[in-house]
């Protein structure tokens, strides 16, 4: 299959001329179509019919886009207007394959990249849209020169749009999976977002919560020490759902914490929901004991 695509995608783009990509992103579309869908249940009906949502299989998707990233990576400027024309025209698939090149190009010009990306993701859809968005086109340059590029990913936590705040935490949370001396720092900017109300940002805080403790245990359990008992009640999704979804090979070092959420479930003003949530963290420590 690789190779395949590998040879139809350099045929595409042997006549791409960067003042028409109309015509090399129908016949990328035509391409990927080619191949049969499979189900895409977990984005829901109302958001797929906001963009053309088809299916491809995102392995295929991101071959398509490793190779536009080939010539891309050496010739920013000419790719800029395909891959901003299939973010913006050619749905689900087009955004998948887009971001790839993209964050190869933003290696090579990130001062011109970045901005970018800030901006398209704006008009990101699905989670899908904005954590692709983050793993593929943002976090390359991020991880690659961290004291550069953090702070601008810090600084997506304050924008208004919902989307741009998930893809900068999901880029926080990701990085001290690689480099472990910034799991503080990443915490401490998880911490900002704890009492966000919206829910793809609050599951992007959880995730974010989970990756840091791939960096160290010590500063995650710190942190929820920290947060349980939540002083404000909308953080309490969060913090259980971080413990509830936790790896379970990291899940013995959180067991010191079942008497913050036991002393948390006593709290008679829990409601009815809340305390659900708490009881399912519990459960999940005690689990952790055993």
């Amino acid at each position: 299959m690789k190779e395949q695509i590998k040879q139809d995608v350099q045929k595409i783009l042997a006549d791409y001329e960067p003042g028409e990509p109309g015509k090399t992103a129908v016949l990328l579309r035509t391409l990927w179509l080619s191949f049969a869908p499979k189900s895409i249940d977990v984005i829901k009906v109302e958001l797929r019919e906001k963009q053309e949502t088809v299916g491809i299989p995102v392995p295929v998707l991101k071959q398509i886009g490793k190779e536009i990233a080939k010539p891309a990576s050496k010739q920013v400027a000419d790719y800029l207007p395909l891959t901003q024309l299939l973010w913006d025209e050619y749905g689900r698939e087009g955004r998948v394959v887009t971001l790839i090149p993209l964050g190869k190009m933003e290696l090579k010009k990130p001062h011109t990249i970045v901005p970018l990306l800030k901006e398209m993701c704006t008009t990101c859809i699905t989670w899908e849209d904005a954590d692709r968005m983050a793993m593929d086109a943002f976090e390359p340059i991020v991880r690659k020169e961290p004291e550069t590029w953090l702070p601008e990913a810090e600084e997506w936590l304050n924008h208004e749009n919902k989307w741009v705040k998930r893809a900068g935490i999901t880029v926080i949370g990701r990085l001290p999976m690689k480099q472990p001396i910034y799991t503080q720092r990443c915490i401490n900017n998880i911490e900002r977002l704890l009492f966000d109300e919206d829910v793809d940002v609050k599951k992007a805080n959880s995730f974010a919560i989970r990756l840091c403790a791939r960096g160290g245990i010590a500063p995650v359990r710190v942190f929820l020490a920290q947060h349980v008992p939540p002083t404000d009640p909308r953080a309490t999704w969060v913090l259980c759902d971080a413990i509830r979804s936790m790896a379970k090979q990291f899940l013995p070092e959180f067991t010191p914490l079942l008497p913050n959420y036991e002393q948390w479930l006593a709290d008679p003003n829990l409601s009815s929901k809340d305390r659900r949530s708490v009881e399912s963290a519990i459960k999940k420590l005690q689990l952790g004991k055993i």
